[in-house]
Parts: C-alpha cells; sequence; structure tokens
C-alpha cells in the first residue's frame, strides 16, 4: 500500500507484511512526509521495557485522493507490543475496504461520497449525540464500529497473540477535504489546533479519555460485574478488575484484546467525532496517554505550533514530554510516547523557493517509487502510500504489577544522573 517508517534510532527496517512494504525512518523520509501530506510521526521508548506504542498514516486513503488516514495504538498487557502492531496493521486495511470506491450499481444508498457531503450541514458533534447530527454520522459510524469490532474479533482467534490479558487502545482520524472523522478507543488522545480571532492557538480536544470511573463507562461496567478501584500507590488512577479477583487493573474502560474483562464491562466499540473544518483549524495531534500525562493540550499545541520545520513537529513534542516525565516524575518510570501530528493546511513556500524544485501538488508516489526502488526493493503500489512507525510498550496500566497473574512490575533503583535541564515552563 505505500511505506512506512521503521523505529527510532534503528537501522533494521520494520518486517514486511501483505500489503505493506518495509521503509527506513530517516530525515529525508520524514520532510517527504510532512511536505507531501503534511504528517509529522514520531515515537520514543520508556524506561519500561520494549516500546509497545505503534502509529500508521495512510495517504490516497481507501481509494480516494487526497484522503488521509492516521492513527496511534498504545499497547499493554505481556504481549500489548504485538496486539498494538496486528491492529496498526489490520484496522486500516478493514477500514479501508468498507470505504473504497464501488462500482455504481452496488453501491449502497447512503455510500461514503454521500455521507461525506451530508457532513456539510455539521459543525462538531459526537456520537452520544441522539439529535439530526448524530443521524448524518450513523452511516460512518457504522462502518467504523464495525471495522474495530471485526479486527478485535480477529485478535480473539489469533493463534499467535494471547489476549487475554493484553491489549491496545487506538485513537485514529480519517480525513477528506474538510471532513474530520475521528474514532477513539482507551485513553489516546486527539487535540485540534483552531485559531482565535487574533490568530492565537486554542486547543480544542476532540476525544474524551476513556477512563474505567467516568459515569457512564462506570454504570456499565458495574452492570457486568466488574469492579473499579484505585492501588493505594496510585490514588488518582482508577482501574477495571476482575469480579474475583485483584486483576488485571485495566486503567481503561475500552480497548482492542483483554478478553478476560470482555464479560466484566469492557467493550471494542469506538467513540464516533465529526468536525467539518474551517480556514482557523491548523493542526491535530493523535498521541498516547505517555504524552498527556505529563504535557497539557495548550502546551502540546503550543509545542507544535512553534515549530520551525513541520516535519521535526512530532519529534520536538514527544522529546519534551520525555524531558516533563524526569522532572514531574522524578522516581518514576518515563512511559513510551508516540505522537502523529496532522498538519491541515498546505506548507507555506517561501517566495525564494523555485517552484520546480517542489512542486505544490507532488504526489507522494513521485518520491516513495524512486526511493524504494533505491533500496533495491521494485515499485510502489501505484495509487496509495502509506507510512508508519512502531514503538514501545504502554504505561503500567494493565497486568504488569499484579500478583496473582504475573509477578510485579520491575522498578529502576537508580535515576540518570544526566538528566536534562528542567523543562522550560509553556504558558
Amino acid at each position: 500500500m505505500g511505506i512506512c517508517c521503521s523505529r527510532e534510532g534503528g537501522g533494521r527496517e520494520l518486517e514486511e507484511t501483505e500489503g505493506w512494504f518495509p521503509w527506513k525512518h530517516d530525515d529525508f523520509l520524514q520532510e517527504q512526509l510532512a511536505g507531501a501530506a503534511g504528517v509529522s510521526m514520531h515515537t520514543k521508548q520508556g524506561w519500561k521495557g520494549v516500546n509497545q506504542d505503534a502509529m500508521a498514516a495512510c495517504q490516497d486513503f481507501a481509494g480516494h485522493k487526497g484522503q488521509i488516514f492516521c492513527g496511534v495504538f498504545d499497547g499493554h498487557g505481556p504481549l500489548g507490543r504485538d496486539v498494538a502492531r496486528h491492529v496498526r496493521d489490520s484496522l486500516p486495511k478493514k477500514l479501508s475496504a468498507s470505504l473504497a470506491p464501488r462500482a455504481e450499481d452496488d453501491a449502497p444508498s447512503s455510500n461514503s461520497n454521500a455521507d461525506m457531503d451530508s457532513f456539510d450541514k455539521s459543525d462538531c458533534t459526537s456520537s452520544s449525540d441522539t439529535s439530526e447530527e448524530h443521524q448524518l454520522l450513523s452511516s460512518w459510524k457504522s462502518l467504523i464500529v464495525k471495522a474495530f469490532e471485526d479486527v478485535d474479533e480477529e485478535l480473539r482467534q489469533h493463534s499467535g497473540i494471547d489476549c487475554l490479558c493484553s491489549g491496545t487502545t487506538a485513537v485514529t482520524v480519517v480525513r477528506q477535504g474538510d471532513h474530520l472523522i475521528v474514532a477513539n478507543l482507551g485513553d489516546s488522545r486527539a487535540v485540534l489546533c483552531a485559531r482565535d480571532s487574533k490568530g492565537r492557538p486554542v486547543s480544542v480536544q476532540i476525544t474524551t479519555d476513556l477512563k474505567p470511573d467516568l459515569p457512564g463507562e462506570a454504570e456499565r461496567i458495574l452492570s457486568c460485574k466488574g469492579r473499579i478501584f484505585a492501588m493505594d500507590d496510585e490514588p488518582d488512577v482508577p482501574r477495571l478488575w476482575l469480579p474475583d479477583q485483584d486483576a488485571p487493573g485495566l486503567a481503561m474502560a475500552r480497548a482492542f484484546g483483554d478478553f478476560c474483562l470482555k464479560n466484566h464491562g469492557l467493550i471494542c466499540t469506538p467513540e464516533v467525532y465529526y468536525r467539518k473544518l474551517s480556514e482557523k483549524d491548523d493542526f491535530l495531534v493523535l498521541a498516547t496517554d505517555g504524552i498527556w500525562d505529563v504535557l497539557s493540550n495548550k502546551e502540546v499545541v503550543k509545542i507544535v505550533s512553534s515549530a520551525s520545520d513541520r516535519s521535526k513537529a512530532a519529534k520536538q513534542l514527544v522529546d519534551r514530554a520525555v524531558r516533563a516525565w524526569r522532572r514531574k516524575f522524578p522516581t518514576s518510570m518515563v512511559d513510551d510516547c508516540a505522537a502523529v501530528c496532522l498538519f491541515l493546511k498546505p506548507a507555506a513556500i517561501s517566495s525564494e523557493e523555485d517552484s520546480t524544485t517542489k512542486p505544490p501538488h507532488a504526489p507522494v508516489l513521485s518520491f516513495t517509487g524512486s526511493f524504494r526502488k533505491a533500496l533495491g526493493g521494485g515499485e510502489a503500489e501505484e495509487g496509495t502510500a502509506v507510512w508508519r512507525a512502531l514503538e514501545g510498550v504502554a504505561r503500567v496500566n494493565s497486568v504488569i504489577r499484579l500478583p496473582r497473574m504475573l509477578s510485579r512490575r520491575w522498578r529502576s533503583a537508580s535515576m540518570d544522573e544526566n538528566n536534562d535541564q528542567e523543562l522550560s515552563k509553556v504558558d
């Protein structure tokens, strides 16, 4: 389907799977991603072991010219890395198959293009609304929910990944023109940067962190005999537990996998949100909780909007979050961090730049095909470009530390003596 990025700092390419091509992550590729599709993505492993965060971004998604898919996935549990990788690969394919253009005689009356046109009547709404806006969302929502449920069922039947006590969050976006459709499962988050009347950046949180103590989530969990409480050493982190065991202690109310809890309130149904973009909307940030645990929405928007090179914006955000972890939680292990920045406007081109050097509408395949050939891999698939990057394990939000199912998590006995200087306060 196109291109992807390997993990930070590693010369080893990601393995090739059906429909995906392995690509190395380097500065050249990052610049092309940001220039051609307005996407910057970066991840960094924390101090808890293997990085379980995963990312994906797809250009010309589902065969629609200019349509973009992005997502971040935060794995947890002993096999969280494998779950996040599987969902990263499978979910875009499932959704793409549902949204791909069909022959006119086979297309349903509520095809995706018609749904997109109908969204023009709406501004911003969520799947919880019951008004006319909910009706406009229903067709898209049903496609997205079905894709999520199909992927979860794949995990249930997967012979190579034990998902009993492992899972992943997901926050994804499909952008087509002025339409933005966001789906959220778990406690990763999507935040939009808009401009106020004076042109200043303002953060707009699109998704809700689906924690077990949210009223609607808690009601469902308790009705299924699940239990919700926080551990003594983490009084501010409510967790989801089995009815008769103090396990697994999941810090979210919705997730892929974690099938030991699926009969006790945990679900894989995403919340779906829509926004009609305006000229005041600058970019969207999708990030795992390793970012949001230490940086506010306002801080994230300011960091990304102040990046001089938008191809490096995600890296600057992740690096800033890592420094914030060391400053705010010096006795805790830094969590994995992953971020995707989707810029909603074309990059500004200097008047001194030669337009022949950077054509304004150069397709992604103009560089992916030649770049892949240079690596000795042949030509990229025509019509679609995809890239992805993966690292790391999630926060301690699951089975890793529980006595009856797994041994307690390892705690660091020492700290880095050469911590970075204290993160300057962001207004």
